[in-house]
């Protein structure tokens, strides 16, 4: 079967006063039916926007400079605007962040649920309420019929989190984009919402396109794992690979992060030295060679491609882990 998501190239620029922020430069992946897919890096390497470039949701000054995005083998990047509409919250949903953000305060819960439903399938408003209390109840939402007349000011932070998904579950979307959709909550909740999520993958067969900075969210709860830096893909490997042989100093470096159980409480978490470039006036060469302890002259010169030998585990680096000086990837 063909992919659900095939993504060939993309380039997504903002364009400021004085430069223009390359912020996805290349990125190229594909996500399969009923597959998660976990895009994973530090804060500002890219992640978000390349999910935003699949909704043309892009800031002020943002647009796709080259590229393709297929959803079902249908191009979204020339669609006109009114196209796109009918295909968000639809075809392809997003759960965001904050959900305290992303939920408008002056209306209901089963309001906001039912007005996608209205829009998209022709409901009427009782049929679209019906459809949200059996989405909330899908989500495991106490009491889902009484939520409908509540407001997100009067549900927790772990409810309100429900209720995002469940607006993006209305339609029965073939993709759904998770945008760190657990950074707001405490790590009980985490965990919950993340169990939650991937029951309701495994039930609805919907693909999954994980957003995160956290390695211990991505682990166990995808299929696959690109890791994200400065605007490109530096590797990508089945999960359990990824975290058994990493090949990019980067990805070592997040693994390297993760607090551990047997970890001493004097010992100091590591960090990655150094900031991420400005994707203004990225470096020349391997974006990661100012933070990288395999780097050498020839990482400051070349840009390495993403490529290895084994077409399931590409990654970009001439140095990687565990063979520094080893053959260029």
């Amino acid at each position: 079967m063909p992919p659900v998501l095939e993504i060939k190239d993309l380039k997504t620029y903002i364009r400021q006063r004085r430069s223009v922020v390359q912020a996805v430069d290349g990125v190229s992946l594909h996500i399969d039916a009923g597959e998660t897919l976990g895009l994973v890096g530090e804060s500002g390497c890219g992640k978000t926007m390349t999910g935003m470039s699949i909704l043309r949701l892009l800031p002020p000054g943002g647009f796709i400079a080259g590229g393709s995005i297929l959803l079902d083998g249908q191009d979204l990047v020339p669609l006109p605007e009114k196209d796109m509409r009918r295909l968000r919250g639809n075809d392809v949903a997003v759960i965001f962040q904050d959900p305290m953000t992303s939920l408008n305060p002056t209306m209901t819960i089963g309001r906001q649920i039912g007005e996608g439903v209205m829009i998209h399938r022709g409901a009427s408003r009782q049929q679209a309420l019906e459809r949200a209390a059996e989405v909330l109840d899908l989500v495991g939402m106490p009491r889902p019929k009484e939520r409908l007349r509540d407001y997100p000011h009067q549900l927790s932070g772990g409810l309100r989190q429900r209720v995002v998904i469940a607006m993006a579950l209305a339609c029965e979307p073939k993709l759904v984009i998770a945008d760190e959709p657990t950074t707001a909550l405490d790590v009980t909740i985490q965990a919950q919402i993340l169990e939650l999520l991937n029951s309701l993958k495994a039930r609805l067969r919907m693909s999954v396109l994980l957003i995160t900075h956290d390695m211990g969210v991505i682990a166990g709860r995808t299929d696959r794992v690109m890791v994200m830096y400065a605007g490109k893909i530096v590797e990508e490997a089945r999960t359990p690979e990824l975290f058994t042989n990493m090949h990019h100093p980067y990805t070592e470096a997040l693994l390297a992060s993760i607090p551990r159980l047997d970890q001493r409480s004097d010992e100091v978490l590591y960090h990655i030295p150094g900031l991420p470039p400005d994707l203004a006036h990225p470096p020349a060469g391997c974006r990661f060679q100012p933070r990288c302890r395999y780097a050498t002259a020839r990482c400051q010169q070349e840009d390495p491609p993403l490529a290895e030998d084994d077409p399931d585990h590409p990654f970009a680096c001439f140095n990687p882990v565990g063979r520094v000086g080893g053959a260029a990837a």
